[in-house]
């Protein structure tokens, strides 16, 4: 897969994720943020940022994690030196925005 593939890959990936996360958020809540850390093991850990305490109602679908079992080396790929992404999502106005903001090593 080269460069563009990829990076249309994982774009996608994280269109599904963010679609998935807005799905599973509660209608009073209109900010989230989920979090994908690069761990020692090659592995990655996942969750939910507590940054409201209404995310205690956020409940992880299976879909959550196998979006992320494919987004793991897609970003690898892409961003050889990737260490975390954080999504936020905010709702305004009626509409969902999300962002995603890489760290690096």
């Amino acid at each position: 897969m080269d460069r563009t593939e990829v990076e249309r890959t994982l774009f996608a990936v994280t269109n599904e994720l963010a679609n998935e996360l807005i799905e599973l958020t509660p209608e009073f809540m209109k900010e989230i943020q989920f979090e994908i850390v690069s761990t020692d093991d090659g592995g990655a850990d996942i969750g939910l940022m507590e940054i409201h305490p209404e995310v205690k109602y956020v409940a992880l679908s299976t879909f959550v994690y196998n979006c992320c079992y494919e987004y793991l080396p897609l970003v690898k790929q892409y961003a050889p030196e990737w260490r975390r992404s954080l999504i936020t999502l905010r709702q305004d106005e009626g509409n969902w925005k999300f962002t995603v903001d890489f760290e690096y090593k």
